[in-house]
């Protein structure tokens, strides 16, 4: 019965990570579905005071049961960022909409397009709109929200040089819709500035909106005085690659835009595991895809019973947010024992800022496919490293 349950709970736990967004998860603090939907009737009902007071008392409390300050829902963080653009809080907005995008967030599009529209940006909004999902407690309400509390917002108090460095060092931090923010306002109080556009074209870029991309691109290029034409030159190029990009992702196939249009990088993997009555010490190798798809080769040396063993075996993962889940066989082979399994993961990933390696902790299930064996676990803990091929081959 015990191995049943076992069996079960981590079959179900590894099918709902790979099955939904990590923003569908909370850590810290689980509330209560009506608490939610009271505070999101003082949303749609223009209560807004009530709203942010119930949301930062919600956050609040999730983020004081952890060290991380992670500890809350995506999309309840957005919802939340999304409460204070209605309210002309604009920079706790956009910090919180880029945080919750950060965290993991199946809305997460939406409510940044929502905080731009807010603040008067429109293009910007439309463009994330293309593939955003609407949430569908506010379906058919947000519309009218946007017209109610849209104004002329500014969040710039820096010269202009310094707001262009500022702008340019939010996109690299991975701070987005600050990014886009400042650069919507650069651009509207000095429209005949072409470095303005050069620069913002390339935080849709990095996002894979290249038509978008290679438009403001265009039009940075079309305002550059004559004097820059050696500077000019090479926007143009990068240009022509731009739209390459572009052409390629409309004419991409289902699973090249399910696993990411950018090459992928080499992933490599060392770690430790321990269950009641084993110790591992694993490796993995492989490829982690722009989407945050990975595949690799499995290796582990095991201690156990005062034996030593090895285990080859081959996985896939999926990662949302800081949230991770994957499944695999793996072959453990022995002395006296040979043992082949079925093996889902779930657990959680730290990516870096560079995003060049990541701390993942997993909890590993080992689902024999021969009754007569028995089901085991471990939890594991170690590091992956991720190499960029170009960089590599060069």
């Amino acid at each position: 019965m015990r191995r049943t349950a076992l069996i079960a709970l981590l079959t179900l736990l590894s099918l709902a990570a790979l099955g939904q967004s990590a923003s569908g998860l909370l850590v810290g603090l689980i509330p209560q579905k009506s608490d939610i939907n009271a505070i999101r009737i003082n949303i749609t009902s223009s209560k807004l005071e009530s709203a942010l007071e119930r949301y930062t008392q919600l956050i609040d409390n999730a983020e004081s049961q952890r060290n991380t300050g992670q500890g809350v829902n995506g999309d309840y963080l957005a919802e939340y960022a999304y409460s204070l653009a209605l309210h002309h809080d604009f920079e706790a907005a956009l910090m919180n909409i880029d945080r919750a995008r950060m965290v993991g967030t199946k809305y997460g599009d939406f409510y940044a397009a929502q905080v731009l529209a807010v603040m008067g940006y429109k293009d910007a909004a439309q463009q994330l709109m293309q593939q955003a999902k609407v949430p569908e407690w506010i379906n058919g309400s947000y519309q009218e929200l946007t017209e109610k509390y849209k104004t002329t917002a500014s969040i710039n108090r820096d010269a202009p040089e310094k707001a262009l460095k500022r702008a340019n060092k939010l996109a690299a931090n991975r701070q987005t819709v600050q990014a886009i923010a400042l650069f919507e306002e650069l651009a509207a109080i000095y429209p005949d500035t072409y470095i303005i556009y050069v620069d913002y074209s390339t935080v849709w870029e990095s996002l894979g909106y290249y038509a978008y991309a290679a438009q403001l691109l265009q039009k940075g290029i079309d305002l550059m005085p004559q004097e820059q034409g050696e500077n000019k030159q090479i926007f143009q190029n990068h240009l022509a690659k731009v739209n390459e990009m572009k052409a390629s992702f409309e004419n991409a196939s289902w699973l090249k835009r399910l696993l990411g249009l950018n090459p992928p990088k080499l992933m490599m993997y060392v770690g430790a595991s321990a269950a009641k009555d084993m110790y591992s010490l694993n490796g993995r190798m492989g490829l982690y895809t722009s989407n945050k798809f990975s595949a690799s080769l499995n290796v582990g040396i095991n201690y156990t019973n005062k034996e030593f063993s090895g285990s080859i075996g081959i996985s896939g993962y999926k990662a949302w947010g800081i949230f991770v889940g994957g499944i695999g066989i793996t072959d453990m082979f022995g002395k006296n024992a040979n043992t082949l399994s079925l093996t889902p993961s779930v657990g959680l990933t730290f990516l870096s800022k560079s995003q060049t390696s990541s701390f993942d902790i997993m909890v590993n299930g080992y689902i024999p496919f021969s009754s007569e064996q028995k089901f085991s676990y471990s939890i594991s803990v170690g590091k992956t490293i991720y190499f960029d091929l170009n960089g590599l081959l060069k």
